[in-house]
């Protein structure tokens, strides 16, 4: 992981600063204050920004890229178990003593991001706007875990296939959803050619079109909601 030169750094902060929602609200001076001992980064395509069983002892903030969060099962395959964009936060186990990561973190693109260390939130979290907004955020993140494991328990390879890109979509920023095939299929525990099976039967349906090497842009979401919830199944 780089640091960057000292400007970088400046350059960093403040795009905390705006950017973070739970910092919005509070003077300039006290943003700048909180985060001076803000480290900010980048990581290459497929670098690591922690590993599994790493202690946990900051959050980060994604400034542009992707990260994917994952594990090897018993059988030497990989298991993704999130994947962060642009301006997400990494919270995992931040707030839990001792705890360690039960995963590592990849970028799935070139990765820019800004660690907060844990004392350093903690000392945001004096201010109560800034408690209530990160108690705010950690309740739409334990929703978004119910959602996923929503996803994950369906035992139809094609409800798994559109509740997940449904999930992304919902999330994302962009029109398409761009990842490779095999990170799809390591994010609800299917085959890849399962997964490129379902993709192409979908795109022969008129639900989703590929965009380039690795986009997904969906164009019936009413379908795909149906696929998803049982009532249209194949």
């Amino acid at each position: 992981m780089s640091g960057g030169m000292p400007e970088k750094c400046r350059e960093c902060r403040s795009d905390c600063g705006s950017q973070i929602l739970f910092l919005s609200g509070l003077a300039d001076e006290k943003k700048e204050s909180l985060l001076e001992s803000t480290v900010c980064g980048t990581i290459p395509k497929d670098g690591c920004l922690f590993r599994e069983n790493d202690r946990v002892d900051a959050i980060y903030y994604i400034r542009s890229g992707k990260v994917k969060l994952s594990s090897v099962d018993s059988e030497g395959r990989e298991q993704i178990t999130g994947i962060f964009a642009d301006h997400d936060i990494i919270w995992e186990g931040v707030f839990m003593e001792g705890s360690r990561y039960p995963y590592s973190a990849f970028g799935v693109t070139e990765v820019e991001y800004c660690k907060i260390s844990q004392s350093t939130l903690e000392e945001m979290m004096k201010d109560p706007m800034v408690a209530i907004r990160i108690i705010g955020m950690l309740s739409r993140k334990l929703h978004d875990a119910n959602e996923r494991n929503r996803i994950l328990n369906s035992t139809v390879p094609s409800a798994k296939l559109a509740g997940f890109l449904l999930y992304r979509a919902r999330y994302s920023e962009e029109e398409e959803i761009t990842l490779r095939l095999d990170d799809i299929a390591a994010s609800i525990h299917l085959r890849p050619e399962t997964v490129s099976r379902k993709i192409r039967e979908m795109e022969r349906e008129g639900l989703l079109e590929r965009v380039g090497k690795s986009g997904i842009r969906i164009l019936d979401r009413e379908g795909m909601q149906k696929i998803f919830i049982g009532e249209d199944v194949y």
